[in-house]
């Protein structure tokens, strides 16, 4: 599973809506399972570009890997979540809405801290002030398990 954390210049993060019956809309990061012949930087951009089409953004070169919570049986590769960080790169406002399925919100930092129940990713919260910050670095960084 991958998740596209998009950051606008400002520093504000998208969040997509996700919809299920009979339950209030959850604001998650927009998400997609990794086809077998990609990487899960690669399924990533594909994620992104269903989300944001032709608009230009920018690859951040952190990463961060939850490993699976679960066991996962003999002789299938373990169930991981990555998160990939990217920015718009054009300034001013980012777009009312994504194309990616639902309605589209801009989150400030002080609304992060719920993506970790929203999408089951322990100190995403983290990963993304310690990017805008500068303090975490480049490669993949191992969130909680």
């Amino acid at each position: 599973m991958v998740f596209v954390a998009l950051l606008s210049r400002d520093g504000r993060l998208a969040l997509v809506a996700d919809y299920l019956p009979g339950v209030p809309p959850r604001w998650v990061l927009p998400s997609g399972s990794v086809r077998a012949t990609e990487t899960y930087r690669e399924a990533a951009v594909r994620v992104l570009r269903d989300a944001v089409g032709a608009m230009p953004v920018r690859g951040g070169a952190v990463e961060g890997c939850r490993w699976a919570q679960v066991p996962v049986p003999v002789g299938r590769s373990r169930r991981e979540a990555h998160v990939f960080v990217f920015r718009l790169a054009e300034a001013g406002d980012p777009p009312d809405h994504l194309s990616w399925r639902g309605t589209t919100r801009w989150a400030g930092p002080e609304q992060w801290q719920e993506l970790r129940a929203w999408c089951d990713l322990p100190n995403v919260d983290v990963l993304l002030t310690g990017y805008l910050e500068g303090w975490i670095p480049d490669g993949r960084i191992t969130l909680e398990p």
